[in-house]
């Protein structure tokens, strides 16, 4: 878990700095403002979408919330594995 956090923090925009800073520090915040974050990223990229088929955009936004899905999974995964 601690890698895919430090991944997420490291290489991607998916997480704001409040998020990513302590990832990045050793200091793991709780799972749920971290998936909250992801959630709420993803909406916005599917709001974009949905609300400007005209934006050049598109393809980013679309990366954006595959991305975010990607990263669920994983901690999904990962914490039934620990359970």
């Amino acid at each position: 878990m601690k890698h895919i956090l430090d991944q997420l923090a490291r290489n991607s925009i998916l997480l704001p700095d409040h998020l990513a800073k302590p990832i990045l520090a050793g200091d793991t915040p709780p799972v749920e403002e971290i998936v909250m974050a992801l959630l709420i990223g993803a909406m916005d990229a599917h709001a974009v979408v949905v609300n400007d088929a005209a934006s050049s955009w598109n393809e980013k936004r679309l990366a954006r919330m595959a991305l975010a899905v990607a990263f669920l999974a994983a901690m999904a995964i990962l914490n039934q594995g620990e359970a």
